[in-house]
């Protein structure tokens, strides 16, 4: 290959979104052969995907995102991918703090399937932003162009009731 065909390599590798190098390539026969650690790639994916939340990143959530996407907030508001990524965008919502506390990834279905669990800790934007701390589910599915999230659900943590009448 000649020296100005692989500087156009390099330079288009590079202008690739980090999802997209993250997801978009990964070897079938790899992953296959189990030459991959799928629980180790999809928790990397799990904290691109909240850098991309933090930093309102669209174009990698987009990436990220199947198109089927499900998102259920901590409140029982349910969105899909559409909406998610439009208020995002309208700075509807605007994060300082978005970080995974913990996750765990299990490998669902044959390999095609993951189910992520974790906690992680946010704080919004504005004067009378609170902490808010929660635990997470998301579905990832293999598709042909890498893993998608296609599901999102949130519950809060709160602190127990101590004067709960449940006895």
């Amino acid at each position: 290959m000649s020296a100005p065909l692989r500087l156009a390599a390099l330079f288009a590798a590079l202008m690739l979104p980090a999802p997209i190098l993250a997801t978009g390539f990964q070897s079938e026969r790899a992953i296959a052969a189990g030459e991959v650690d799928l629980e180790a790639m999809l928790a990397g994916l799990e904290r691109q995907r909240a850098q991309a939340v933090l930093k309102r990143d669209i174009a990698a959530l987009r990436h990220l995102m199947d198109r089927q996407y499900y998102h259920i907030d901590s409140r029982g508001r349910v969105r899909s991918k559409t909406e998610i990524l439009s208020a995002l965008d309208r700075d509807d919502f605007r994060f300082r703090v978005y970080e995974i506390e913990s996750n765990e990834v299990q490998i669902l279905s044959g390999g095609s399937t993951a189910l992520s669990t974790g906690v992680f800790r946010s704080l919004q934007a504005g004067a009378s932003a609170k902490p808010f701390r929660g635990r997470y589910v998301h579905v990832w599915v293999r598709q042909s162009e890498g893993w998608k999230n296609t599901f999102h659900q949130t519950t809060a943590i709160r602190p127990a009731q101590d004067d709960c009448p449940c006895d």
